[in-house]
């Protein structure tokens, strides 16, 4: 059969009368499309004689019934799309009028450029994998392609990261510099002499036919808490499309209309953006393709010159905030991304348009260009309130904001729970609902300072400061050493860093574990051991003797004190395994500051330990660039362990020897003779030096003096010296009474 007939524009619909040939009974149909006048560049025509099966023509509000009839982006509707659907890709081929293998075999080879491969070559629209993003992680089918009878390939990228797009060559009559060769995204001499003929209409609500909302989209807006004064200050209008109200957003920038969105009840979107508009050839009908438009917030004009810019995730959220009494919010356009970018380059929104080094330029973050576009209008800005929805995708929304906008301008919502319910309300709108315009007022006006990294207030730690204050935390003077004639000078408070040093063989070691064993008992602390110049089996000989106090062996240093008994041994060593974890190289390679750290950060996740030894320094990798003195060196890696301790409120006792003394008469050595830099008592909390008499003239040699020489918290100890005396036999230290 043949079909012949018109297309004319009327009413913000399409009519196609349709006439059948005399051969299969005349008859007459009439099927309406609805479209937007302002879109029809020229009057819309049917190729004639196009022979189709009887059953494939069907008025077109069958074949779309249950389907969306209103297309994202532009209007892909098209009475060839209908008859492709109803009869089938196979059937509509055959019906195709013939290509010249020619151009198929030129348009595989052009396409294969640039990575992309189709089942067919034959005029058709296309989905598959987009080679430049490669689907992202799922891997979806993002990529529209599709080619028309001339040959001529147009593609595009629908996945919001990429936007890859362009358009392949054809085989053009011409010479042959007009022949596309290369697989660049040019358009055809075709194409090129449409576009010239095709002149951009002015866009108004009235060349968009659009109409005032009738009362059932007032009464919606009104079960949302939206008036319809709202409605009609922020240009909200309908449009009917075979007997659906879709509602339309107008995106404006100075009065002008550049972006409309449309919105079903049921919350599903798509826009038509109507900046520059063109026409192109598309299986048989001339249909309006809008191109080039830019993006941009819902409201702009709103916000113009503002000090304070409120931005919401969607437009219904505009209109609550409005509601509410704020006229300077904004909406982005394409609601909120799954996940914070992974981008860490992405550029600032400055009004110059300048693009710092080494960023990701405007141009290519696709998904937030609409802030590019509107940066002039956040030049004034010194306030920018990020009201996005309290879920996974708002908060991502705020934070990609906050990167561009620059987090010191930001400041973030807290959305209240409903009443009587344990939910947070997820949006603006919810609030407006459930608590009425007030909470949405207190919302805003509450909102909080965006975190900065590193920048804090004090009110931050009010609740630290609190429980420190009513001494809630049991420690915060310090806990006590188990020594009565020590724990007036010195505390041990965990999150600080002690260095203890003194001369070989005075006993710091010793001191150390004596001191960990107190602490286990008081205070059931765990620890960390990084002992290098111990064997594991020797440390282990001198925590069990100070802790069971007996001796490990039947030894001369014993004093005929019987050793400790298997069953105690055995308790001995459940404790060993309980309380203390040990950090060493299994390899022959020296540990570094970091290597060690690493592992302690491990310990306190795994096994909670409230304390780390390092024991010694000079037997640890030191490695430093040529560039950096030593002093440097200490200074940078004693900061680190300060910032382990801080972070995980560990203490830490770094065990460091002093300098070979050129004249030694048996003093105690000073912090400032320890090797290596004078930022060991710089940067340490604690300074303590561990000195043991060895002049009997001078004293018991059982008696070790601790000096005190630094304390940083005056609430945990001071300046002095405290005596105690040793116990050979076990290892035990005893306050001098």
């Amino acid at each position: 059969m043949v079909l012949a007939g018109h297309v004319r524009a009327a009413g913000g619909r399409i009519q196609v009368t349709s006439v059948w040939s005399a051969s299969t009974g005349l008859a007459r149909h009439i099927w309406w499309l609805p479209v937007l006048p302002s879109l029809c560049c020229k009057p819309l025509q049917l190729r004639t004689c196009r022979t189709v099966p009887r059953r494939c023509v069907e008025p077109i509000s069958q074949l779309t019934r249950g389907k969306r009839s209103f297309y994202n982006g532009c209007f892909r509707t098209s009475l060839s799309l209908a008859i492709h659907r109803s009869m089938g890709a196979a059937a509509m081929a055959r019906e195709r009028e013939p290509v010249p293998r020619n151009n198929e075999k030129t348009t595989r080879e052009q396409l294969a450029k640039v990575n992309i491969i189709l089942p067919s070559y034959a005029p058709g629209q296309y989905r598959i994998v987009c080679p430049e993003c490669d689907g992202g992680t799922n891997r979806e089918k993002s990529l529209a392609v599709g080619i028309d009878d001339t040959g001529l390939a147009l593609w595009i990228c629908h996945r919001g990261t990429c936007g890859w797009k362009g358009s392949g060559p054809t085989k053009v009559v011409g010479t042959k510099d007009e022949a596309h060769t290369n697989g660049t995204a040019r358009p055809t001499k075709v194409a090129k002499e449409m576009k010239q003929n095709v002149k951009p209409q002015p866009i108004t609500i009235e060349s968009l036919a659009l109409q005032p909302p009738p009362i059932e989209v007032v009464e919606w807006f009104h079960e949302r808490g939206i008036s319809a004064n709202t409605l009609e200050k922020n240009q909200v209008r309908c449009i009917n499309t075979t007997g659906d109200v879709v509602i339309a957003f107008p995106y404006t920038r100075e009065g002008d209309i550049v972006n409309c969105k449309f919105r079903s009840v049921d919350k599903k979107f798509w826009q038509v953006l109507v900046k520059a508009m063109v026409s192109d050839f598309c299986k048989g009908l001339i249909l309006a393709c809008v191109k080039g438009a830019e993006k941009v917030l819902y409201g702009l004009d709103d916000i113009k010159n503002s000090k304070e810019i409120i931005i919401v995730e969607g437009e219904i959220d505009k209109l609550t905030l409005y509601e509410a009494g704020y006229t300077n919010c904004v909406s982005v356009p394409d609601g909120a991304p799954p996940k914070v970018s992974t981008d860490t380059n992405v550029s600032r929104v400055t009004s110059d348009g300048a693009v710092p080094k080494g960023s990701t330029i405007a141009t290519q973050d696709k998904k937030y260009e609409y802030l590019y576009n509107c940066r002039e209008y956040f030049t004034n800005a010194t306030r920018i309130v990020l009201a996005t929805d309290s879920d996974e995708p708002g908060l991502a929304l705020a934070e990609e904001l906050a990167r561009r906008l620059g987090r010191e301008r930001c400041w973030r919502v807290k959305w209240p729970k409903r009443e009587g319910e344990a939910a947070v309300c997820k949006d603006a709108n919810e609030v407006l609902q459930y608590l009425g315009p007030e909470a949405v007022r207190n919302v805003i006006e509450t909102s909080e300072l965006y975190p900065i990294r590193g920048l804090f207030q004090f009110s931050q730690f009010f609740k630290e400061i609190d429980d420190y204050y009513h001494l809630r935390m049991g420690d915060e003077r310090g806990v006590s050493t188990g020594w009565s004639g020590l724990d007036s000078i010195y505390r041990v408070v965990p999150g600080e860093l002690t260095v203890v040093t003194g001369v070989p063989n005075s006993g710091k070691s010793e001191w150390i574990d004596a001191l960990l064993c107190n602490l286990s008992r008081d205070y059931n602390w765990t620890f960390a051991l990084c002992s290098m110049e111990n064997k594991v089996r020797e440390h282990a000989r001198k925590l069990l003797e100070k802790h069971l106090k007996k001796p490990f062996f039947d030894a001369p240093y014993a004093n005929s004190i019987s050793r400790m008994d298997k069953g105690a041994f055995e308790r001995g060593k459940s404790w060993l395994n309980q309380n203390f974890f040990l950090i060493r190289c299994e390899d022959d390679e020296l540990p570094s500051v970091d290597w060690v750290l690493d592992l302690a950060k491990a310990a306190v996740l795994r096994h909670g330990v409230r304390g780390l030894v390092i024991d010694p320094y000079n037997e640890l990798d030191h490695q430093r660039p040529s560039s950096q003195t030593e002093t440097e060196y200490v200074s940078q890696m004693l900061t680190r362990v300060k910032r382990f301790a801080q972070h995980h409120d560990c203490h830490v006792w770094f065990v460091a020897h002093p300098k070979q003394l050129q004249v030694w008469r048996g003093e105690a050595p000073g912090l400032y003779d320890i090797s290596g830099s004078a930022h060991f008592i710089n940067k340490c909390d604690n300074g303590l030096v561990i000195h043991r008499n060895r002049d009997p003239d001078a004293g018991p040699l059982d008696q070790v003096q601790v000096l005190v020489r630094k304390v940083r918290n005056k609430a945990a100890g001071t300046i002095g010296e405290a005596t105690l005396r040793y116990d050979r036999a076990t290892g035990e230290y005893a306050d001098v009474i």
